[in-house]
């Protein structure tokens, strides 16, 4: 029962922070790119190797290892998770009980990995690690 309720509430707490990416760094006037990778030589998943920390909640960082595994850490509450990667799709499945898989636009340009919420909201992440 403990684990269940764990479990929602950090949910709900990941969920909160995907949803509410205007708390990080937006720009409204950033222009549309269709492709998340501009270098073919690379595949998207690799670009993504590395840690990404929030540019304005500091505390949140994404760690996406080579091997399609990795973990969300929200001011120390850390998840463990999957991903994929497809085109400019970033798909992230977390590794508790209870967790669905989320599929979100992502680019990367300038050196900042960009995940748009479902609403179309950009949020801004640097690279902190490789």
């Amino acid at each position: 029962m403990k684990q269940a309720a764990f479990a929602l509430i950090v949910t709900a707490a990941f969920i909160a922070s995907v949803f509410s990416f205007g708390g990080c760094s937006s720009q409204q006037d950033t222009p549309d790119t269709s492709a998340a990778v501009s270098d073919s030589s690379v595949t998207p998943a690799e670009t993504l190797v590395g840690q990404w920390k929030c540019e304005s909640l500091t505390d949140h960082i994404y760690t996406f290892n080579a091997d399609g595994s990795g973990q969300y850490d929200m001011a120390g509450n850390v998840l463990k998770l999957s991903y994929t990667v497809e085109k400019d799709d970033l798909t992230i499945t977390f590794l508790a009980e209870g967790y669905v898989p989320v599929t979100l636009k992502y680019e990367l340009k300038d050196g900042k990995l960009n995940i748009k919420d479902s609403f179309g909201n950009d949020t801004f992440y640097e690279r902190i690690s490789d």
